[in-house]
């Protein structure tokens, strides 16, 4: 029989092999650094097992009588998606009103607004980046798949019927033609705009495509196909792809090639095999038959574990963290979905479907709209933890503004024409009779600006920074980067009228040689030089770090939020620049924890020295440089007279 009539068990094993790894990413399971691709198989499958549907119904057998109805369809997906996905968002309210601050409940009222609508992926490509993204607040970051899926049904039955009525013949070559525009837009978008590419459907539909083109191919040869090797090498391209992806690889584009050729594969020739046999194990079914509800439930387990503890997840906690994800999704599967897949409720006539189902999603929507403004906190938050915790909106603080001038001296390397709004007359204009010191970096570069302006007022304190972005002499960077760094090694440091350069960044290994080379042509161009070491990083940010541990009594863990390879990167750059001949090195990690693995976490006044998971406040900027005044004072505290008289 063909593709979608039939249930074939090594399907679900697949899932299984899909779900896992994702459960286990999340987890933090090191040993498994690509888990994330579990998506990638799960949208193979999908494209596979709903496409077998849609064109048994559109190009129907002799003798079979079921046609094409987009409201059947519809009414198929609601019943497949919307139960447990409105169980998990009302419990995930719950918990937020229990254990989340106010500034992240109403962050999560735009993630229910968003996932209630199916445009997750969207909001989170606005706003997160996938790998680098704080889990405490955001329980339902998964969501963004259910997006990706749910737009590409919305447009491809109707593609298809178009095909099936006009090309039908030609189904397979407009499937190709899709799939491989699909996948070059994806290597593309990858290399200039890995968010896009990562949350959005024209960089994600070859990979439904995928399963789709396999599903009528299947069917136009009359049946699935066997083949043991081939089904192995499909076993060894998911499998491999989970060990050997990681996310430091640009992702999707051409890396998610490999876990979406395997699912092919695997779906296609594993049938009556030993690999199929290995696939239909009976733990690896059921974990398949629960794996939408296992998807579902065990991000925002984890997310609020999180925010319970502060911690990362040690093994006991991951082992018990997966159990109770296990268990929700084997309830959420027996008493939510399958109630609602049941023979008689698919024989609902669609409009009773339907109707409902738009109203749920329209209350779901209020409710997450509602909650951005209305949120309410069960236990309430002690005023000290309130405090704190408003840190983590300072981005939209006045302070902010005047820390960093975004937009004005400060600027998105990967934006276009961003380099025109840097304003050269505000930011970077030698004084005649002044000492002018320009500080040059990315945004860990501009934290630093304010707090030197206020320390130094008798110097002329510039400012050339743009985020992502060096500014070194050498170095690879987007476009406006490069525009940044041309002017200022092009014009305004060969001006003669720089007298100190402060560079400052987040260094990461392979910027150091770029550091080392800038120092020495400013030491040869007379210009006196002076280094900011990278800072104190947490995993997470810092106000809701700490204003966890303020709320429940708790100790800061600072052995597992600390990131700890800073401190390895720092004093690889402290090298660096003594060897480049740097008048100073301003070791800031030494400054905030000296020889001991706790930090300072607030300034005098309580103020967080973070906003986030590493930029300073403007107050823990001021308080570093105060304690670092002398190491400063020789080459910024000069009198404003004669440049030539400066040292």
């Amino acid at each position: 029989m063909s593709a979608g009539t039939k249930y074939l068990p090594h399907v679900d094993g697949i899932r299984a092999f899909a779900v896992l790894p994702v459960v286990l990413f999340h987890l933090g399971a090191q040993w498994i650094p690509g888990g994330f691709v579990g998506v990638d198989t799960f949208f193979v499958i999908s494209g596979y097992l709903i496409t077998g549907i849609l064109w048994r119904e559109m190009d129907p057998e002799p003798g079979d009588d079921r046609r094409f109805s987009i409201w059947v369809f519809y009414q198929r997906r609601a019943l497949r998606i919307l139960p447990a996905l409105v169980v998990v968002l009302a419990v995930v309210l719950v918990m937020s009103a229990v254990l989340q601050t106010p500034a992240a409940q109403a962050a999560l009222g735009a993630q229910v607004l968003a996932a209630t609508l199916f445009v997750s992926n969207f909001y989170f490509w606005q706003t997160e980046d996938y790998f680098a993204a704080d889990p405490s607040s955001l329980p339902l970051l998964h969501t963004w798949s259910l997006a990706v899926e749910e737009q590409f049904y919305l447009i491809f039955p109707l593609l298809l019927l178009v095909v099936a009525r006009w090309m039908k013949r030609r189904v397979l070559v407009v499937l190709a033609a899709i799939i491989a525009l699909s996948l070059i837009a994806s290597v593309f978008v990858t290399s200039v705009a890995p968010g896009a590419a990562f949350y959005l459907l024209p960089t994600r539909a070859w990979e439904l495509g995928a399963g789709a083109l396999l599903a009528i191919w299947q069917m136009r040869r009359g049946g699935t196909s066997s083949n043991p090797w081939i089904a192995l090498t499909g076993l060894a391209l998911v499998v491999g792809s989970v060990f050997l992806i990681d996310k430091s690889m640009p992702f999707p584009g051409a890396v998610a090639i490999a876990p979406v050729l395997g699912a092919v594969l695997l779906i296609g020739w594993a049938r009556a095999t030993w690999v199929g046999r290995v696939l239909e194990f009976r733990p690896l079914l059921y974990v398949g038959t629960i794996s939408y509800s296992l998807y579902l439930w065990h991000w925002p387990v984890i997310v609020f574990w999180r925010t319970m503890t502060g911690n990362t997840i040690d093994p006991v906690e991951m082992i018990g963290l997966f159990a109770v994800a296990f268990l929700l999704a084997a309830a959420s599967t027996a008493f939510v979905e399958r109630p609602f897949r049941t023979r008689r409720v698919r024989a609902f006539p669609p409009r009773r479907v339907l109707i409902p189902a738009t109203a749920v999603i329209l209350v779901c929507a209020t409710a997450g709209g509602l909650w951005t403004r209305y949120h309410f906190n069960a236990i309430p938050v002690t005023q000290a933890a309130q405090k704190v915790a408003e840190t983590a909106e300072y981005s939209e603080a006045e302070s902010y503004r005047e820390q960093f001038r975004r937009g004005i001296c400060f600027f998105s390397g990967s934006e276009a024409n961003a380099f025109a709004t840097y304003d050269k007359d505000i930011c970077a204009t030698p004084e005649p009779n002044a000492l002018n010191v320009l500080v040059l970096g990315d945004s860990h570069g501009a934290m630093w600006w304010r707090s030197l302006d206020l320390a130094y007022p008798d110097a002329n304190v510039m400012q050339a920074t743009a985020s992502g972005c060096f500014g070194l002499q050498t170095g690879g960077g987007e476009n406006e980067c490069i525009e940044l760094r041309d002017w200022v090694w092009g014009e305004l440091i060969p001006s003669g009228e720089v007298d100190v350069v402060v560079l400052a960044g987040r260094w990461q290994p392979n910027s150091l040689p770029a550091v080392e080379r800038s120092i020495e042509t400013l030491t040869a161009d007379g210009i006196r030089t002076v280094v900011m070491g990278p800072t104190v990083e947490y995993d997470g940010d810092l106000p809701v770090l700490l204003s966890r541990s303020v709320q429940f009594g708790t100790e800061f863990d600072f052995e597992s939020l600390r990131i700890h390879q800073r401190d390895a990167v720092n004093a690889q750059a402290r090298v660096v620049a003594d060897a480049a001949g740097a008048d100073a090195y301003i070791d800031v990690i030494d400054v905030l924890c000296g020889d001991s693995p706790e930090c300072v976490l607030q300034t005098p006044e309580g103020v967080p020295m973070q906003f986030d998971y590493g930029h300073l406040t403007l107050p823990g900027t001021e308080w570093v440089i105060d304690q670092v005044d002398d190491q400063l004072d020789p080459y910024l505290a000069a009198s404003p007279t004669a440049r030539g008289d400066a040292f």
